[in-house]
């Protein structure tokens, strides 16, 4: 089986609802935490509702819309909690 090795570093102030939530799981529990996230963002952009600004805004988190992603990474999240 192949894998695929990847560190993350998060700034504090970048995605505060996504440190929070990680805050909550014990430290050898995160990576998973992490890659269940990503699939439910990646089947949220597959299903086509908020599929043009999620895209635009995954190309450019940085820029002047950081309030819509933040505003999209928390519903994210909401919709991550909810199915656990």
């Amino acid at each position: 089986m192949s894998s695929l090795r990847i560190v993350v570093k998060i700034p504090t102030g970048t995605y505060p609802e996504l440190l929070a939530d990680l805050g909550t799981v014990a430290t050898r529990a995160r990576a998973e935490r992490l890659r269940v996230l990503a699939m439910v963002g990646l089947r949220d952009l597959r299903q086509g509702s908020s599929r043009g600004q999620a895209s635009a805004n995954l190309q450019h988190p940085m820029e002047d819309n950081e309030a819509e992603v933040k505003k999209s990474a928390t519903t994210i999240i909401r919709k991550l909690t909810q199915g656990l």
